[in-house]
């Protein structure tokens, strides 16, 4: 008879493991983690005799996801990967093609001061990024669903490769859904969201896929939210997928979607529907777009330097907005 546990498993979808095959599989980790830990130390020494490489204008924070940004965003990337070795490993995991780069970077390039700063992240998961916050003296809160998407997300990442911690800031964790935040309206410098909204296609924690019409409602409302919870003259930070539908034919994340039954192809915005229904939204509801918008979905129709990992014809955009008038009033 099978385990409680392994039932669920065979029940969610998701794979189970015995007790003596999950210590294997740990054990397995561990030269590929020596490798990250020597690679990190050895970039910490490179710092320490070499300093920084020069900070460079990303030119534009709303824009297509571009593969030579590690070039563009070299100081923000050293910045971070000599932070901790869970930050050294995400930020240059090749088969990403330095898209963990892009999201982070691109931040950092437009926020050079983060001591004091009220920090609302969304949809955190595992992610070690508001550590690297709470270490500049960042005051952060991370928000995430009462069951999380992945199961590693019910956990903060610990041992051999986690993300260290210190700094004058403070960190705590929230539990709720980003499209009814339980905070007061004006009450963060910066909130961000990272890789998350385009998760709005399934239905937690039923894993149903959610119709299209819904999702762009479903977006429309976490905007409003984030809005209404950063303070005039703050922030909004955002990441996510595209995907130009009518010529993609695979995409190599498939098998992680968060959905059981739905189509083929998911979890991206189409390509042309990103300026309405984020850089213009946005601009609608008190909001207007830091610096210049590079972004045109034409790029994404096989140009390989905007492709994302996930194949041919997908990419990511990243939107930051200055909130400039409370958002208008639906009475």
């Amino acid at each position: 008879m099978r385990s409680f546990a392994a039932a669920r498993a065979a029940a969610t979808g998701q794979e189970w493991l015995t007790p003596a095959r999950r210590a294997y599989r740990q054990i397995a980790q561990i030269p590929s983690q020596a490798r990250v830990l020597a690679a990190f130390t050895a970039a910490r020494a490179r710092v320490s005799r070499e300093g920084l490489p020069p900070r460079r204008d990303a030119g534009s924070f709303n824009r297509l996801f571009y593969r030579s940004c590690e070039r563009q965003l070299a100081r923000e990337k050293r910045v971070l990967e000599t932070f901790d070795p869970w930050h050294y490993r995400r930020l240059n995991e090749t088969r990403l093609l330095g898209q963990i780069v892009f999201e982070y970077g691109t931040l950092l390039n437009s926020e050079p001061q983060w001591a004091g700063l009220r920090v609302l992240d969304l949809g955190t998961g595992d992610s070690g990024f508001p550590n690297w916050m709470v270490a500049q003296g960042a005051h952060v809160v991370t928000l995430d669903l009462p069951d999380p998407a992945e199961a590693s997300s019910r956990r903060r990442r610990t041992g051999l490769l986690g993300s260290r911690r210190g700094g004058s800031g403070s960190i705590n964790h929230a539990v709720g859904s980003m499209f009814a935040l339980a905070f007061p309206a004006d009450s963060f410098d910066l909130v961000t969201s990272l890789s998350v909204i385009e998760h709005v296609d399934t239905r937690f924690p039923e894993r149903s896929y959610v119709p299209y019409v819904e999702q762009t409602q479903l977006a429309a409302r976490s905007l409003s939210e984030m809005i209404r919870v950063t303070r005039p003259g703050g922030h909004l930070y955002l990441t996510s997928d595209c995907c130009d539908y009518s010529k993609a034919t695979s995409d190599a994340w498939r098998q992680a979607y968060y959905y059981r039954d739905g189509p083929a192809l998911s979890g991206a915005w189409p390509v042309g529907d990103v300026e309405s229904l984020f850089y213009n939204f946005v601009v609608a509801h008190g909001c207007r777009l830091v610096g210049p918008k590079d972004f045109s979905p034409r790029d994404v129709g096989g140009n390989p330097e905007v492709e994302t990992f996930r194949g041919k014809y997908w990419s990511a955009f990243s939107m930051l907005a200055e909130k400039t008038l409370p958002p208008p009033s639906n009475h």
